[in-house]
């Protein structure tokens, strides 16, 4: 097994590196492969890779960490790092041994970067909703569509879609296709610009009878494989999350404690010290129910779906409600622009919408408790201490 990173290794890296970029990536949104490429001589972008395919509690830790401590200082290199950690995951685990040798290592190596695409200009949530199709012609599939949305779309030199196989119905079945951007019909382009996340490039993937050569094709059903990496990053969406969170507090406490009005310093006020200890509170929360999603993941078959939303959804919703929180403690020093508390509040709004919007996630949630209480159940997801529920369901334990 490769040696891992530590955390030292980590900190130093958003203490040197990051945090000095940070203000400048924001305020001129522009692109930072000098710090990606510093990211993967530490071997942070590969921790989710190992030669023999295992993918360790250890390993799944230190995601959550270097995560966590980079989006602390800027989400945005923290999303692009995670990225590229998600595409070697899903070459390692799906792709034939030539599409890896084509693009694992480069991307290991920071040196070309790939995306992940999902969405659709009408189909976000409602992914049955896709129309990219692949028509099977000879040793090649033909892909028509476009994509939108997606994280790294005009620097791309790969993508991984998702396509339905041969047309368009809502039951298709589908197919995760490696996609050389530089092949005819292809084309990446930059999208809106965003109010989060600046600095990383979002945009669009269009193709026009683009052929794909059969052996691109992912070793999975095409959704169960996507999903496998959408779990993966609703994981990662949850550990921004948490970093933003971990920011929001050290800026908080830091102006509470220096800051006095009438006399004395204002983290002597009971509401500050009330809105600081929700902070943490929750903080600890969604840390917890990360490192969990992370732990079922590890142990196989795309994790616990429950625990996976919930800490998405919870770790977004309170980095949004503490991010807005710490900009009250701040006050009117929040409203300056460069102040890094404006970008993690936009960045914690767009941790709410992407990967599962939270309305999709308490969805699931609650239809699932709902239908396993009809069944007379409710499974180890919602009450681990349920041996008859452990028996009765197929989660990850």
């Amino acid at each position: 097994m490769s040696t891992l990173p530590t955390v030292e290794d980590v900190d130093l890296f958003c203490s040197e590196m990051v945090a000095p970029a940070a203000e400048d990536i924001e305020l001129t949104a522009r692109f930072f492969p000098e710090l990606l490429s510093e990211a993967a001589q530490l071997g942070l972008q590969s921790l989710l890779f190992e030669a023999d395919g295992s993918l360790d509690l250890a390993r799944m830790a230190l995601v959550h960490e270097s995560t966590e401590r980079i989006a602390a200082e800027s989400a945005a290199v923290s999303l692009a790092v995670s990225v590229a950690r998600l595409h070697t995951y899903l070459l390692a685990r799906y792709a034939a041994s030539e599409v890896c040798d084509r693009w694992l290592q480069p991307t290991l190596r920071a040196e070309l970067f790939g995306a992940f695409a999902i969405t659709e200009p009408h189909a976000g949530t409602d992914i049955r909703a896709l129309t990219t199709v692949a028509r099977r012609q000879g040793d090649h599939y033909v892909l028509d569509g476009q994509k939108c949305w997606i994280g790294l779309a005009p620097v791309c030199s790969y993508a991984i879609v998702l396509a339905k196989v041969d047309h368009r119905e809502r039951d298709a079945d589908t197919i995760a296709l490696v996609v050389d951007m530089a092949s005819d019909g292809a084309v990446g382009a930059p999208g809106p610009e965003l109010a989060g996340f600046r600095g990383m490039p979002n945009g669009t993937l269009t193709f026009e009878a683009c052929r794909v050569p059969v052996q691109n094709a992912l070793a999975c059903d095409g959704f169960g494989g996507m999903m496998d990496g959408l779990n993966m990053a609703r994981i990662e969406a949850a550990s921004y999350s948490v970093g933003l969170l971990r920011g929001a507090i050290r800026e908080a406490t830091g102006w509470a404690n220096h800051r006095e009005a009438f006399g004395k310093p204002i983290a002597a006020l009971p509401s500050i010290q009330s809105k600081i200890g929700r902070m943490v509170t929750d903080y600890r929360a969604a840390r917890e129910l990360v490192l969990r999603a992370g732990e079922t993941f590890a142990l196989g078959n795309g994790g616990d779906q429950a625990v996976i939303s919930m800490a998405k959804m919870f770790a977004s919703d309170a980095a949004r409600r503490h991010t807005d929180a710490a900009l009250q403690i701040v006050a009117g020093a929040g409203m300056a622009r460069n102040h890094p508390l404006q970008r993690m509040d936009r960045d914690a709004k767009v941790t709410q919408i992407f990967d599962g919007t939270s309305e999709i996630h308490e969805t699931m949630l609650g239809r699932r408790v709902l239908r396993e209480a009809a069944n007379g159940l409710i499974g180890p997801s919602f009450f681990p201490d349920s041996n008859t529920a452990h028996e009765k369901t197929d989660n990850v334990r």
